[in-house]
């Protein structure tokens, strides 16, 4: 005796209809929620893949900084590992040291300096290891640098 798919129950058949339709494409999909845009704001085109780790340009701010209204706010979104402390920094002191903030490649001292920069002004922000950091400033940037460029000078 041959069996069809006709001669299966109901549910058998309900599912087999599912799963060529699904794998065909022809399964109908959610309707795109009109509310996403309000929820998440606008999709803003830009390329994360040409975003570097070490570096937010402008046009990075102007994309994708939208809202933000200081340097510290910006890179909290944009790359928050920058403001991570790095470690014990003495056998002495068991305290984390926290990023050295230098504008125009001029020392300001640490990241609360960078609630006082409007994302405006900056043109880049670059971050330096602590190697390139003690190659291009000298020791004591055991956590690193943010240098601001704000094109000014």
């Amino acid at each position: 005796m041959v069996r069809t798919l006709l001669d299966a129950p109901l549910r058998y058949r309900l599912v087999a209809l599912l799963v060529v339709a699904t794998h065909s494409g022809c399964a109908s999909q959610a309707p795109p929620d009109p509310f996403a845009a309000a929820r998440f704001g606008p999709a803003i085109p830009f390329d994360l893949s040409q975003a570097h780790p070490d570096e937010i340009t402008r046009k990075e701010i102007v994309s994708r900084g939208q809202n933000v209204v200081t340097a510290f706010a910006l890179i909290r979104r944009l790359r928050p590992s920058w403001l991570r402390a790095r470690g014990q920094t003495s056998f002495t002191s068991g305290a984390a040291s926290y990023p050295i903030v230098y504008i125009d490649e001029v020392w300001h001292g640490g990241l609360p300096t960078l609630h006082r920069i409007p994302t405006s002004e900056i043109q880049r922000l670059e971050f330096y290891n602590t190697a390139d950091a003690t190659t291009r400033w000298g020791t004591g940037h055991p956590s690193g640098v943010i240098n601001v460029v704000t094109g000014r000078f």
